[in-house]
């Protein structure tokens, strides 16, 4: 190849690879946005309601931004009282698996493992009923898994 096609072929494929990675990162900011529309809109509320009446139950229950396995998160910490697991926990993360898109997952964790209960391709797929019923499901799978 001449050299200057060969400097010709590079600096081609340095743009192409440029943009490539300037609209995946748009595409991930705008994902992340997102999220933190859901969170803050959907989520947070919703859980926040759910950690009352399991507080008015006497346990110790807190929502969590950020602080699960994944990030940006936000989890429901059951602070069960008398529960035998340590993290029983329902959560909605962003996940990243190299090959594939951004995802939302919601999660429960009953004293290790954690167990996937749904993905979601885009934030605002994210509805408040839907957000609503995993928690409640979740919880009470928690209890049960946790009950003397």
């Amino acid at each position: 190849m001449k050299e200057q096609n060969r400097l010709r072929l590079e600096r081609l494929s340095s743009r192409f690879a440029r943009r490539v990675a300037e609209k995946a990162e748009a595409q991930e900011d705008e994902f992340l946005r997102a999220f933190e529309k859901a969170r803050e809109r959907v989520l947070v509320p919703i859980m926040e309601e759910f950690a009352a009446a399991l507080r008015e139950a006497g346990h110790d229950a807190r929502v969590l931004p950020d602080s699960g396995p994944y990030a940006p998160s936000v989890e429901l910490s059951l602070g069960l009282a008398g529960g035998k697991a340590s993290r029983n926990v329902v959560g909605f993360a962003v996940i990243r698996w190299k090959g594939y898109p951004l995802q939302v997952l919601a999660y429960l964790e009953a004293n290790p493992p954690p167990f996937d209960l749904v993905r979601y391709a885009h934030p605002s797929e994210i509805q408040a009923d839907a957000a609503e019923q995993i928690l409640i499901d979740a919880i009470e799978h928690l209890i049960t898994c946790n009950a003397p």
